[in-house]
């Protein structure tokens, strides 16, 4: 029989930062309310995907049949070198410095419940990796892998700076207990450096006023008062992770494949400003970065 100590053991061993395990149960009422009024308050702007699939977001069971356990895991990508040796004024969110995450998470879940598999030949097992409706952070802060901070982030001992990929399984196993701890007790560092104030109410992120969706997610020309506090953020926003007392504690990423593009750190305010389109592509192909594509991208500086 396969433990579920083994199955946390082994996402350790592929390379995972660590890995819990929670039992698929449908929302309780609170949190089902909160994620609805989030969306009924239009807080999730332009994001139109958040509307579609509510109730599989609040039951697990109808995203996958016959879940009975999600396995969450976290693997880090935080490069605290980029900010202090980049040449460029310009900003990238830290998540984006490496290649694209998604291919690399999907890699290693695959690798993981293929584990699972061979020791369960009959178990049913899908891997999610940020492209389908599961409330990640939650499933995350249920595992016992941290909490979720004002910032609407997941706070762990270890900051805050981790990609989050789950595997939705039929098989019973042992769970983790949440975490009990609020890691922001007073702390409202991340509400008042927030340039924009999408973080005006605590624990809740209003998108319409998020750097991170204007440069990112929004296909829409990104409003002046929002261009205004910008600053040099050009793809993506940390500030709300910069300045978290959780994040002190944050260690550099082991992965290689999220190690920093050289193009990050050796170009200049100029080179990125000429940068032409069959240079974008060439450069950045394999990142996070290109999804936003070539035109989008040079509106934002």
């Amino acid at each position: 029989m396969l433990t579920s100590s083994e199955i946390k053991n082994k996402a350790l061993e592929i390379g995972f930062s660590a890995c819990g395990i929670t039992e698929a149960k449908v929302l309780p009422l609170e949190k089902e309310n909160y994620y609805k009024n989030w969306i009924q308050s239009g807080f999730q702007a332009n994001m139109h995907y958040l509307k579609r699939n509510i109730e599989k977001r609040i039951n697990p069971s109808l995203l996958f049949e016959d879940t009975k356990s999600i396995i969450v895991v976290l693997l880090n990508y935080h490069n605290p070198t980029y900010h202090k040796n980049k040449k460029s004024t310009y900003s990238f969110s830290e998540y984006a410095l490496g290649k694209d995450y998604h291919i690399l998470i999907k890699n290693k879940l695959t690798e993981l419940a293929d584990f699972i598999q061979k020791h369960y030949p009959n178990s049913k097992n899908k891997i999610f990796a940020g492209s389908a409706p599961v409330l990640e952070k939650y499933f995350a802060y249920q595992a016992g892998l941290g909490n979720i901070g004002k910032n609407t982030l997941l706070l762990t001992q270890k900051g805050s700076y981790f990609f989050i990929g789950e595997i939705f399984t039929d098989l019973v196993l042992s769970y983790d207990a949440p975490v009990v701890e609020n890691y922001c007790l007073q702390c409202d560092k991340c509400v008042n450096a927030c340039p924009t104030n999408a973080l005006n109410n605590s624990y809740c992120l209003d998108a319409n006023k998020c750097i991170s969706y204007h440069n990112i997610e929004s296909k829409d020309e990104i409003p002046k008062e929002i261009q205004l506090k910008m600053g040099k953020q050009v793809y993506g926003c940390d500030i709300c992770q910069q300045v978290c007392p959780c994040n002190k504690n944050a260690e550099p990423t082991q992965v290689p494949e999220f190690s920093i593009k050289k193009e990050f750190l050796e170009w200049t305010d100029t080179d990125w400003e000429a940068m032409t389109e069959p240079v974008f592509e060439q450069v950045f192909s394999d990142s996070a970065l290109f999804r936003v594509g070539y035109n989008k991208f040079k509106k934002n500086y």
